[in-house]
């Protein structure tokens, strides 16, 4: 499952670059006024991709891998959105785009917002937490309950939010961090 979103994003990281190098191509090649007039209708389409690519790409990247118990998804969708606003990140991305033609410089301020939207999930999360107790716990009272958040379905181990279902079939220390 994750190969293949990795092997998504990277062909939506691709179509956008594709897309910025022919805006760079065009705009060092023809004047924009041109562009605005003569080739308006290529010019307008070239530019519709983009906006849709670079939508598709940074919604991917930003987003991918955050766990939200579809109880909570109006509440989260609040968070993050409220985050996304606050941050105004997407004018600087807007600006990488179509002012730059920047595909690195679109990837680190997409980086920069997927970090603010996690820093912004964190008193979310923290709002729907409980103890989860394991058979451990029970047979030995020295044994610590984890904590549980309710909204994404993990476990706190270590200070990183690790998915129950690895969690329970052990292999929560090979994963990144679950958000």
């Amino acid at each position: 499952m994750y190969k293949t979103q990795d092997q998504e994003t990277a062909l939506l990281r691709e179509e956008l670059s594709k897309l910025l190098t022919t805006l760079k191509h065009n705009r060092e090649k023809v004047p924009l006024d041109v562009l605005k007039t003569k080739y308006k209708k290529g010019y307008d389409t070239l530019c519709v991709s983009i906006k849709r690519s670079a939508s598709d790409y940074a919604k991917r990247t930003a987003l991918c891998g955050i766990r939200i118990h579809e109880d909570y998804l109006d509440e989260a969708a609040a968070v993050i959105n409220g985050t996304i606003e606050r941050c105004g990140i997407l004018k600087l991305l807007s600006k990488a785009a179509f002012s730059h033609q920047d595909i690195d410089e679109f990837d680190s301020l997409i980086g920069t917002l997927r970090e603010k939207i996690l820093d912004g999930l964190e008193p979310f999360y923290r709002k729907h937490l409980g103890l989860y107790i394991t058979p451990e716990c029970l047979e030995n009272p020295d044994v610590a309950p984890l904590i549980y958040c309710t909204a994404n379905d993990c476990v706190l181990q270590d200070g990183k939010w690790i998915p129950l279902e690895l969690y329970k079939t052990g292999s929560a220390r090979l994963q990144e961090k679950c958000v």
